[in-house]
């Protein structure tokens, strides 16, 4: 079972709050877990504004950030391509994404995931259109 990893879910694992114990639960039961490369600067950029945004203190985010990049060693990477990028672009018009998630999204497919784990909305529904089963980590 491959199981694709957005940015929402693998966050929860850094920082505690709603979904943390799901998250914790779909990574762990995952046979394979699978990003994109996209994921190392939307993870950075959420873990500095949760600590310019006082929800981490400076120790917490030295942590989360080791953490982070333990976590990241745990993924199959799917590089940034420019095929992806343009069946990215489709997916964006096509059901309404925002330009990461249609990102994530796309690389999900290109590698036949079988799950997709995130907290987006949209994302998870346009992943169920998709053919994808989604694991969101928000869901009872």
């Amino acid at each position: 079972m491959i199981t694709y990893i957005d940015t929402s879910t693998l966050l929860k694992l850094l920082v505690e709050e709603d979904g943390s114990d799901r998250a914790g639960l779909i990574w762990d039961t995952a046979d394979v877990l699978v990003s994109v490369a996209l994921i190392v600067v939307e993870g950075r950029a959420a873990l500095a504004a949760a600590q310019r945004g006082r929800r981490l203190s400076v120790s917490q985010h030295r942590r989360a950030r080791d953490e982070f990049a333990a976590l990241l060693d745990e993924l199959a990477i799917v590089e940034v391509t420019e095929d992806l990028l343009m069946d990215a672009a489709n997916l964006a018009e096509d059901d309404g994404l925002r330009g990461y998630d249609a990102v994530h999204l796309a690389a999900a497919l290109a590698v036949e995931a079988t799950v997709m784990s995130s907290a987006d909305t949209e994302l998870c529904n346009a992943a169920e259109r998709h053919g994808i089963y989604v694991a969101n980590p928000l869901d009872p």
